[in-house]
């Protein structure tokens, strides 16, 4: 009676063992490392495997900038590009078919490495001007026509497309042709295809040409001359109307015309540490005179509520870094000799901080989930994280050179192993005891 008793006792505690190994392995989730780099993207990373459908799932902590998490069955991913250097840990809690689970998370995001310049005989020839390699051809059009120039060259930094006058006494930037030329439409002045549109008989004889420049100087393509069918001859300036046969301009004026402004500022939306310098481009229309810039601001997307920047007079702004919405435009006009043009506005744009200082993409404490099976970030219910890839691959690899990823082999998953193998060893000896008693109760009778 009294081995009855023990062999029970026995039994039950390896029942028991057995019960806590199963219980360890469902809910074992190691923990996990991941290395990247700052602005290269990472693909889409299973950061975790389980054996039991999430739920749910939220954390705590913070993760980079640019970075998303996000579940799929029993699997969390992580995916995105990360945007700023640093290191972060994140506690991911989960409810699961097989109860609440959790792991750590812990990002490291490298800085790019720098390509180093390379040494003095490695480095490129430009001890000369650019080398032309295609000149523009001249075109025979209608008037009202359409006529493009392709210009290239060896060895450039940077290029810019002219009309050049029959006589070469006056030359016009491309991009501000259309100002001197009646009705003309230009396009691809910053490539080297450009193409003028609705050509007037005044540009009859005038030329287009390239000039190429870098550090050792400059060099120009041939003229391309522009003939313009039923044009009796030419002229030397754009605004001259003493032939109105040939010239479709509306004339010279005394009076200051307002700038126009070519290049509009452009908006952004930014995270802690970026920044954004603002540009405009203006042209005067009036060929005389000088260009006056200012910069405004407003909280509103409202004209009327504009206040002027002080000591923002240039072409470029740069906006301070302000948590929030601000709305930026310029005005530009155009003086001389105490005479003011009127003022062009640029349209307001908008500049967003929308981020943490730390670069997370959250707070540090509280968390929501998204009901359609997304993981939010913490502390907000309002912005919910995008959901993982749909049908992501076995064995997600990152996609940019030099990021790694590794599953940590954590203090807690050798922990449950260790215990998995005890419990083994427990019922291993269990059953070796039972055998013994069996056989010596055998010897008894």
């Amino acid at each position: 009676m009294m081995k009855s008793k023990k062999m029970k006792y026995l039994l039950t505690t390896a029942l028991m063992l057995c019960l806590m190994a199963s219980l360890f392995s469902f809910g074992a989730y190691a923990d996990a490392n991941v290395s990247c780099t700052v602005n290269q993207n990472i693909g889409t990373i299973a950061v975790n495997r389980g054996t039991g459908n999430i739920q749910s799932c939220s954390y705590t902590g913070s993760i980079p900038g640019g970075l998303q998490l996000s579940y799929v069955g029993a699997d969390v991913y992580l995916s995105g590009t990360p945007t700023a250097a640093g290191s972060y840990t994140a506690q991911i809690n989960m409810e699961t078919d097989n109860g609440p689970s959790s792991f750590t998370l812990n990002i490291t995001v490298s800085e790019a490495e720098q390509t180093p310049f390379p040494i003095e005989s490695e480095k490129p020839a430009s001890n000369k001007p650019p080398v032309i390699t295609k000149n523009p051809t001249g075109e025979t059009v209608e008037a009202g026509g359409t006529a493009q120039f392709v210009a290239r060259a060896d060895n450039a930094d940077s290029f810019v497309w002219r009309i050049v006058s029959a006589d070469t006494t006056n030359t016009i930037p491309a991009r501000d042709a259309a100002y001197y030329f009646s009705g003309l439409e230009v396009s691809g002045a910053d490539t080297e295809r450009l193409t003028l549109s609705n050509i007037p008989k005044s540009m009859n004889g005038w030329a287009v040409e390239c000039k190429f420049t870098n550090a050792a100087g400059s060099s120009f393509t041939t003229g391309a001359i522009i003939r313009v069918s039923g044009a009796t001859g030419t002229t030397n300036d754009p605004k001259d109307t003493t032939n109105s046969s040939n010239n479709n301009n509306t004339g010279s004026t005394s009076e200051l015309q307002a700038p126009k402004i070519n290049t509009q500022p452009k908006g952004a939306e930014l995270s802690a540490g970026q920044s954004h310098t603002m540009t405009v481009y203006a042209s005067n229309a009036s060929g005389i005179g000088t260009l006056t810039y200012q910069w405004y601001v407003s909280d509103s997307n409202n004209m009327n509520n504009i206040k002027a920047i002080d000591g923002a007079n240039s072409t470029s702004y740069t906006a301070p870094e302000t948590t929030g919405t601000k709305y930026y435009c310029v005005g530009v006009w155009l003086s001389k000799d105490g005479q003011k043009s009127t003022t062009t506005y640029s349209p307001l744009v908008a500049v967003t901080y929308n981020t943490m200082a730390d670069g997370s993409t959250g707070s540090t404490t509280g968390s929501s989930t998204d009901p359609a099976g997304g993981l939010t970030l913490p502390g907000s219910s309002a912005s919910p994280a995008p959901t993982a890839t749909a049908n992501p691959t076995a064995a997600p690899m990152p996609t940019s050179g030099g990021d790694s990823y590794n599953r940590d082999t954590s203090s807690s998953l050798v922990f449950y192993i260790v215990v998995a193998v005890l419990a083994l060893v427990a019922v291993g000896g269990i059953l070796v005891y039972l055998a013994l008693i069996n056989r010596r109760r055998g010897g008894d009778e």
